[in-house]
This record gives C-alpha cells, sequence and structure tokens, in this order.
C-alpha cells in the first residue's frame, strides 16, 4: 500500500481503518480484509504496546527483536534496549523504511 509506505519514510506510523466497518487492516492493504471495502482512511495508533515475545537475531548484525502487540496489531521490530521481558510495555520509538524500502520498527521501554 502505497499511503503506508509513504507515511513510513516519513518516519510517521499510519495505518489503514476501513470507513465502512471500522477494521483494522494489519497487515496494510487497499482493500479490508473484513467487508471488502475500498473506503480506506490513514490512520495513527498510540505508540505504546505490550512485548510479546522476543528473540536474538545472529543474521547479519546481531540484534534483539520482539514481538509487539499494538492497538490490536502485532509487529516485529528491534528492541533498542535489553531487559525487556514479556509483558514489559514498550513504545514504538522510530520507524522508517531501510536502504532496500522494507519497513523496520524500533522499539524501547514506555
Amino acid at each position: 500500500m502505497k499511503e503506508f509506505l509513504d507515511f513510513l519514510s516519513r518516519g510517521k506510523f499510519r495505518i489503514p481503518i476501513c470507513d465502512n466497518c471500522h477494521t483494522k487492516i494489519w497487515p496494510p492493504s487497499n482493500i479490508c480484509n473484513n467487508c471488502y471495502s475500498k473506503r480506506i482512511r490513514m490512520s495513527k495508533l498510540d505508540r505504546k504496546g505490550r512485548l510479546i515475545e522476543h528473540s536474538e537475531s545472529f543474521i547479519g548484525e546481531n540484534k534483539n527483536l520482539g514481538l509487539v502487540e499494538m492497538s490490536g496489531i502485532r509487529i516485529i521490530g528491534v528492541l533498542s534496549e535489553g531487559g525487556l521481558t514479556p509483558g514489559s510495555v514498550v513504545k514504538l520509538k522510530k520507524c522508517g523504511l531501510d536502504k532496500n524500502n522494507s519497513p523496520y520498527y524500533e522499539f524501547s521501554s514506555a
């Protein structure tokens, strides 16, 4: 979805929400996966969430990764600090597109 990526390229996190049934569309799409409406608007979410699980990646740079639930959607991102455990409250610190135009998300303690 172009609008989603446009916001991310500016460091802003917005997700599509259906104007017809008010469903959060995640992963982002131009069509609602609930009612199939094309009436979509980009909406801001609370940047706070809860860490569900975490792991360490050994591919490329060593990074701590976490699965975070924010406002009913789940996102995998980098944890910028150690010591976070499942259940920790975190916030989306940074987001954007990397050099390959792939989305990235970075979380820290709230």
